[in-house]
């Protein structure tokens, strides 16, 4: 089934360059992609995160406009949302694009509102003002970020977990040493 589906989308040229229009006008297409293609992205991602985590990373950001929709938000810590009001958005869309009007907001329409967004996140960046304020506003939120660790946040951290790996070899050779 996934085949056929598959190939009746490639034959649509979805494949390659995206063709927003299908994609963004027909919410059964857009399922069907995203259930077709939201098991292989979110084990990319995991995989990169997994990556970034060994290697020490104290912060890894995703960008992740389907983050909810995907259930990626059960293992993401914080969840930050830049927020802007609908026209706002609707605007920057456009310009970013170069699209019209009807078909940006169909785009904005295939995804969770920000309103919605902003009532199950961890950290709002206001993104309605200048450039100057949204970097100060990200000022806030990097400090607020990269500040010492709760206890069972450190326990999720590479560190936590070497320190817990750590702890067990010690205890399991004070045990054998003890048994002798």
């Amino acid at each position: 089934m996934c085949f056929d589906a598959f190939h009746q989308l490639k034959s649509q040229k979805l494949v390659g360059r995206w063709n927003c229009q299908i994609v963004f006008s027909d919410p059964g297409k857009r399922q069907l992609l995203n259930r077709l293609l939201a098991p292989f992205i979110s084990r990319g991602i995991l995989m990169e995160v997994l990556k970034l985590w060994i290697k020490g990373c104290s912060i890894i950001v995703l960008d992740v406009p389907l983050l909810f929709e995907a259930k990626m938000d059960k293992w993401t810590k914080p969840i930050v949302v830049v927020w802007v009001d609908p026209k706002t958005q609707l605007q920057r869309l456009r310009m970013r694009d170069g699209s019209m009007e009807e078909d940006a907001q169909r785009r904005i329409n295939a995804l969770m509102s920000l309103d919605l967004k902003r009532s199950q996140i961890d950290i709002v960046i206001d993104n309605t003002g200048s450039l100057e304020a949204l970097h100060e506003e990200f000022q806030k939120v990097l400090t607020q970020i990269t500040r010492p660790l709760a206890w069972t946040e450190f326990m999720l951290s590479r560190n936590g977990a070497f320190l817990a790996l750590f702890s067990t070899f010690v205890n399991v050779a004070i045990f054998k040493k003890c048994s002798l």
